[in-house]
């Protein structure tokens, strides 16, 4: 070999050796960064979603509402904080158990103290302390903001802490923590880091050397492992590709780390979910308390006003039932709200007449509009077919927000709604609708908010208009579900006005038979009479059963009580009923278990008895487990005489 040859050849090893030595450095430092942010990120997100489940165990209360609870509103601060450490230590040491080293809480702005600190055996000797003025619990709750920091708490030394404010109505009364220790990522990072650089260095070496020896190959699997790493880094899934060469350990042990970075990540998923479930159980157990006792109201206005009340005790219940039907909106919101963020709402379209649709929304919203003395105008344009199909349910939902807006906020003039209808394919359609008001109006920076949740124009138009602030978001994501959008004009003092469009299609049913349609109508007129049936009502609740027997029997019908799912099926196995009306949630026996059993019994009718779950969840996951459960149908609480008689159609097939 020349010398010339000889040093072409050195110059070229010295160069592959710098590149090397370059790569990897910053291989090495991309790696250890990477793993440092994922296990930070993991924590962190693990301690949010622990502050989300002690948020959402509170719900709505604040603390002064545990106290009067407890009768302990006028204690002194150890008495109160003894009180509150009693009523919230349960979820804290469930919380705080779940995982080793984690210490979770609720902290008091009002007592400037730790009500609760699990698990107990560890940190519960710091309850009542005050934080000092510096720590990051005074920042998040004068800022009112979700603060996930490391710091020296004074506590526990340095941790890795969530804050998460707790602000009810309007509020900030304190907030709920969550925080570990940083020593077991200090000590992942140590070690992952420890085990990246032997990884690399043995790379590094072997790269260096089978360089000298088969040049060819190894810079071919140099270049996979680099690209593999690379792509990684991007898409934590991907791996490096098999490598036939000395390589090969390396890359298999990289892949591995993916594996178990991925893992961790999947955990961390796995978490947020349990917190969205905790969220999901909240909202069905809330669901039903509220609606239930909605019922009560209700339906015992009801009965109350159609025992022949003298004028001011009409007056009085009119009121009581207009005031009951404005809750049972709000609830309805943010059920519909909840469930929008959870992603649970679901479209179900059908075949409608949208003159009917109008029609209907138009007798809902006139006795306000009379009541302000306003016009309202409604057009349906010669462009919209007698039939469409989409979901109707949720359109006339959304008119009736815009159109109830528009009432709200106009105080003289008019409002109208316009509709109609252009062909964007074959058979797709797109529904045109504008509401139109000469109402107060809204500036730029008004509107700009409108959409969002819980927000309106103004404080002072809470104060003075009220509502909570979700129509017009749970409006917006309905709009999006069926593919449309929704736009805004409006200047103060001249009124608003809402347009949006949805995606329908063009219904196949057609025009119905005449003779049939005359016919049916002549039948929904008629009123509803079942003399001779045989009814069985389950329902623990008094109140509801009275409710429930009540207007069962108007219809004509035999109606028998049951207390429990224990009781119904006694019942059903003594007696032939045409139809059993079952509540869900009750005590004993729940009414999931007690439909299985009499599916099951082997009696004659077992199996073709009508049997209509009475809910008063607004959840279509319980829906789903009713239906599973062998039900045939459904009727929610509060419960609505034209529901009640429908459901009884369907059910029976009688209708007279």
């Amino acid at each position: 070999m020349n010398a010339a040859r000889f040093w072409e050849r050195f110059k070229v090893a010295l160069i592959l050796w710098g590149l090397m030595t370059v790569l990897f450095g910053l291989t090495w430092y991309g790696s250890s960064y990477v793993t440092q942010q994922t296990f930070m990120e993991e924590k962190k997100g693990k301690l949010l979603s622990y502050v989300k489940i002690l948020n959402a165990y509170l719900g709505t209360k604040a603390y002064d509402d545990l106290l009067r609870e407890a009768g302990a509103e006028n204690a002194g601060r150890d008495e109160k904080i003894r009180v509150l450490n009693q009523a919230l230590s349960s979820i804290t040491e469930y919380v705080g158990n779940s995982s080793s080293g984690l210490g979770v809480g609720y902290y008091s702005l009002d007592l400037d103290g730790i009500l609760t600190y699990g698990p107990s055996e560890r940190f519960g000797h710091n309850v009542g302390t005050a934080i000092a003025e510096k720590r990051q619990g005074k920042k998040a709750m004068a800022e009112n903001r979700i603060i996930v920091t490391t710091e020296d708490n004074g506590l526990r030394g340095n941790i890795v802490h969530a804050i998460y404010p707790l602000e009810r109505n309007g509020r900030v009364i304190g907030y709920v923590f969550a925080n570990e220790a940083l020593d077991d990522v200090t000590v992942q990072i140590a070690n992952s880091s420890k085990n990246i650089f032997i990884l690399m260095t043995l790379c590094y070496i072997a790269a260096i050397s089978l360089i000298i020896v088969f040049f060819k190959q190894t810079a071919l699997d140099t270049n996979r492992i680099i690209n593999g790493v690379q792509d990684m880094k991007d898409n934590l899934r991907k791996r490096i590709p098999p490598i036939k060469g000395d390589l090969r350990y390396i890359a298999e042990n990289i892949n591995t780390m993916a594996d178990d970075l991925l893992k961790a990540d999947e955990e961390k998923h796995a978490l947020a979910e349990a917190a969205n479930q905790a969220q999901r159980d909240f909202l069905a157990r809330m669901s039903h308390e509220i609606r239930t006792p909605m019922n009560g109201v209700l339906g015992m206005t009801r009965m109350a006003l159609q025992a022949n009340p003298t004028g001011k005790q009409l007056d009085y219940l009119k009121k009581i039932q207009a005031s009951a039907a404005i809750l049972l909106g709000v609830i309805n919101d943010i059920l519909d709200f909840s469930k929008i963020e959870a992603g649970k709402m679901e479209l179900e379209p059908h075949d409608f007449k949208p003159k009917e649709m109008v029609e209907t929304i138009e007798e809902l919203v006139s006795p306000r509009v009379e009541e302000k003395h306003l016009g309202l105008v409604t057009t349906v344009d010669e462009s919209v077919p007698e039939w469409l199909y989409g979901d109707s349910v949720k359109i006339s939902q959304i008119l009736l927000n815009l159109l109830g807006n528009s009432v709200k906020f106009t105080l003289e003039g008019h409002v109208s709604l316009n509709i109609k209808c252009k062909t964007v394919s074959s058979q797709g359609l797109r529904l045109y609708c504008d509401v139109e008001d000469t109402g107060i109006g809204m500036n730029a920076e008004q509107k700009q908010n409108l959409f969002k949740p819980f927000s309106q124009a103004e404080r002072s138009t809470t104060r003075r208009f009220g509502g909570t602030g979700l129509g017009l978001s749970i409006t917006k994501a309905l709009v999006e579900m069926m593919r449309g959008c929704i736009t805004l004009e409006s200047e103060p003092g001249k009124g608003s006005r809402f347009s949006f469009y949805v995606d329908v299609q063009e219904s196949a049913a057609g025009i119905k038979d005449a003779e049939n349609t005359a016919e049916a109508e002549k039948q929904i007129a008629m009123p509803p009479n079942y003399k001779g049936l045989a009814f069985l009502l389950v329902e623990d609740n008094e109140i509801n059963q009275e409710i429930a027997a009540s207007l069962l029997g108007e219809f004509g019908a035999n109606v028998d009580v049951a207390a429990n799912g224990e009781e119904a099926l006694k019942a059903f196995l003594e007696k032939d009923y045409a139809i059993i009306f079952m509540d869900v949630r009750m005590p004993v026996m729940d009414g999931l278990e007690a439909t299985r059993r009499i599916r099951a019994s082997g009696k004659h009718d077992a199996a073709t008895v009508p049997i209509i779950a009475m809910t008063a969840s607004a959840m279509n996951e319980e829906k789903a487990e009713c239906k599973e459960a062998g039900m045939n149908d459904h009727i929610s609480k509060p419960i609505e005489i034209d529901a009640m008689k429908q459901v009884i159609d369907r059910a029976t097939g009688h209708s007279v």
